[in-house]
């Protein structure tokens, strides 16, 4: 990735129309249930919200290359190639993020006090069956790192790192990503864990590398908390 910033086509207000649109189909898509689903299952409600954000970005995202520039999402940093290598960078980044978010979330957890837990956790505390893991999983594992990893670090860290630079690239687009978790107490692991998969896409060049240490991360993460919930388990 490094010295190819002067190849970005897009502009980076066109990225922060990206990330606009992913508010905007998360609370959009959240009153809306709020308004019509309230019948539908929790777990149901959190997948309908992502496949929401999922579409508004992979949408804008036609709409800025293909439509407007005749791009394809390779420009992102999709590729096939010497995936050996993509997969060991991935799966060894995500181990070593996992490690480091924990350490340092529980450190900085020792001087505050025990802060409630994300409302995405009671999809696997309240499950009752196999089978109730499937969507949280579903969410966790494949449709919050792939569609995370194509916007912060395949479109907004490059725009960022073209306009200002490596350190801000990797910094500013880390920044974004834990803010829209909107959770303050842990707004420090998950920038720390953004800058490492900002760092594994720029080292490798490979959108495909963040996206599986972002899905390894969480792997683990929902497996120990189904781990230390479930008695069943």
């Amino acid at each position: 990735m490094e010295g190819e910033t002067g190849k970005i086509p897009w502009r980076l207000g066109e990225s922060f129309l990206v990330l606009l649109g992913l508010i905007i189909a998360g609370y959009g898509s959240g009153i809306l249930i709020s308004l019509y689903g309230t019948s539908l299952p929790l777990s149901y409600r959190y997948l309908l919200v992502s496949i929401a954000q999922a579409v508004a970005v992979f949408g804008l995202l036609h709409y800025f290359l293909r439509i407007k520039r005749g791009l394809g999402f390779e420009v992102l940093g999709f590729s096939f190639n010497d995936l050996e290598r993509v997969v060991n960078w991935g799966v060894g980044g995500g181990l070593f993020l996992f490690t480091s978010v924990i350490l340092i979330g529980g450190i900085i957890q020792s001087f505050l006090p025990d802060p409630a837990p994300q409302p995405f956790t009671d999809l696997i505390v309240k499950a009752k069956h196999p089978k109730d893991l499937i969507i949280p999983f579903l969410i966790g594992v494949v449709i919050a790192p792939l569609t995370e990893e194509v916007y912060f670090r395949g479109f907004l860290f490059p725009a960022l790192k073209k306009r200002f630079g490596l350190l801000v690239g990797i910094t500013g687009s880390s920044i974004f990503f834990s803010l829209l978790h909107f959770d303050l107490l842990r707004f420090i692991p998950l920038a720390i864990g953004g800058i490492g998969l900002a760092y594994l896409y720029n080292k490798t060049g490979n959108i495909l590398t963040s996206i599986i240490a972002h899905a390894t991360w969480n792997s683990i993460m929902l497996l120990l908390l189904v781990h230390f919930s479930l008695k069943w388990f």
